[in-house]
C-alpha cells in the first residue's frame, strides 16, 4: 500500500512538475507592459485562416522580424484589421526577384488576407485580457491554451505590405488548402442557406454560419452537431475503414501482404488524421486523434491492453501533449462519456 501511494504521489508530482514548466515557457513568451498600445512594426506570415467580419478581418500572426528598434513582441499574436469605409491606402505589394516596390491598381481597395502570405505592417498590442465573471468563459485562458501571448490592431493609416505570396511551410499548406475549400464553397454556393453550416463540418471555421442559425441551432440544442468534435473524427475514421477493410479483403495478394483487419486500421487513423488537419487541428480534434493513435497501435501491435488501460493510455498522451486540456470542459465530458461506454461495454 505504501509503494502505491508512493508511486501515485510520485505521478502527480510529475505531472504538476511538466504542467508547470510548459506554462512557464509560453508565460515567458509575452509583451512587455513598457510596449502596450504603441506602434510597433513587424514582419511575419499568416497562420491560419483569417475571420472575416463586417468591416475587416482577424487572424493568427506568427512573427518572424520585429523592425521597431528595442522593441519585443511575442512569437504568435492574435491580430484584427479593421478596413475604414474612407480607407485610401493602397496595398504595396513587393516584387521579391526584382527587389523593387510597385502599386496594384487591384489593391486599391482592403484585400482579404490569406494563409501562408508574408506582410509588412504597423500594430498595436496589448497582453491578454479577458473578463472575470463567475461561470463566463475564460478568454484568457483560451488564449494561453493555443500559444497566443498578444492581441491588437493593425494601423491602417500606416504602409501595409505583402511582401510574399506564400511561405512553404507544412502548417500553411494545410491552411491554404482550407481557405482554398472555402471560398470553393463561397463561390459554388453564394445564396445557399445553408453554406456556412458545410464550411462548419468541412473545414471547422464556424465563422460562417450566420448568426440567425446559430441562434436557431442553440435553442434547439444542436450546437454540438455543427461544431467538428470527436464524434465528427471518429466517424470520418470509421467510414474509411469500413471501406478500405471491405476492399482489401478483395485482394488475395494485399491480404497476405497485409492483414485486412490492420490494413482498416492504419486507413482510419490516417483519415482522422486529415480530417482533423482539414478542420483546423482544434483542441477537440486534437484529442480524438490522440486517443484513436493509441488504439491503432494497440490493434496493429496484437497487444490486447484492455479497455481502461487503453483510455488511461490515451488520457496520458493527451497531457503529455496538452496539459491545458483539462481546462477545456469537453475534455471531460469525452474521456468521460468514452469510460461510461467502455463500461457499460465490457461489464
Amino acid at each position: 500500500g505504501w509503494a502505491r501511494a508512493a508511486v501515485v504521489l510520485a505521478c502527480a508530482a510529475l505531472g504538476f512538475s511538466w504542467a508547470a514548466w510548459r506554462a512557464e515557457v509560453r508565460l515567458a513568451d509575452e509583451l512587455p507592459a513598457a510596449w502596450e498600445v504603441r506602434d510597433i512594426e513587424m514582419i511575419g506570415v499568416v497562420a491560419a485562416l483569417p475571420q472575416r467580419f463586417e468591416r475587416g478581418e482577424r487572424f493568427l500572426f506568427d512573427v518572424e522580424e520585429v523592425l521597431t528598434p528595442r522593441a519585443r513582441v511575442p512569437r504568435r499574436i492574435f491580430l484584427s484589421w479593421y478596413h475604414s469605409w474612407d480607407e485610401l491606402e493602397r496595398v504595396v505589394e513587393r516584387d521579391v526577384e526584382d527587389g523593387e516596390a510597385k502599386e496594384d491598381e487591384a489593391n486599391a481597395a482592403p484585400r482579404a488576407m490569406r494563409p501562408g502570405e508574408r506582410w509588412r505592417f504597423t500594430a498595436r498590442l496589448k497582453r491578454p485580457h479577458g473578463g472575470a465573471n463567475p461561470h463566463g468563459f475564460d478568454y484568457e485562458a483560451w488564449l494561453l491554451e493555443r500559444g497566443i501571448r498578444a492581441t491588437g490592431a493593425i494601423r491602417a493609416r500606416q504602409e501595409i505590405a505583402r511582401l510574399d505570396d506564400f511561405v512553404w511551410r507544412p502548417g500553411y499548406v494545410i491552411e491554404r488548402l482550407r481557405d482554398r475549400v472555402r471560398e470553393r464553397f463561397l463561390t459554388e454556393l453564394p445564396d445557399a442557406p445553408y453554406t456556412g453550416v458545410l464550411i462548419a463540418l468541412s473545414i471547422g471555421d464556424q465563422r460562417s454560419i450566420p448568426a440567425a442559425l446559430w441562434q436557431v441551432f442553440n435553442r434547439t440544442g444542436v450546437t454540438q452537431l455543427v461544431s467538428i468534435s470527436g464524434l465528427h473524427v471518429t466517424m470520418i475514421a470509421a467510414l474509411c475503414g469500413l471501406l478500405v477493410g471491405g476492399l482489401w479483403r478483395r485482394s488475395e495478394r494485399l491480404a497476405l501482404w497485409l492483414p485486412a483487419q490492420k490494413a482498416a486500421v492504419v486507413a482510419a487513423w490516417m483519415a482522422a488524421l486529415l480530417y482533423a488537419l482539414l478542420a483546423g487541428f482544434e483542441v477537440p480534434a486534437q484529442r480524438t486523434l490522440y486517443m484513436l493513435s493509441v488504439v491503432a497501435l494497440t490493434l496493429c501491435s496484437g497487444r490486447h491492453l484492455g479497455a481502461s488501460r487503453t483510455l488511461l493510455l490515451a488520457l496520458f498522451t493527451v497531457l503529455l501533449a496538452d496539459p491545458w486540456a483539462v481546462m477545456a470542459t469537453g475534455f471531460w465530458l469525452s474521456f468521460g462519456a468514452v469510460a461510461v461506454l467502455f463500461f457499460a461495454g465490457t461489464g
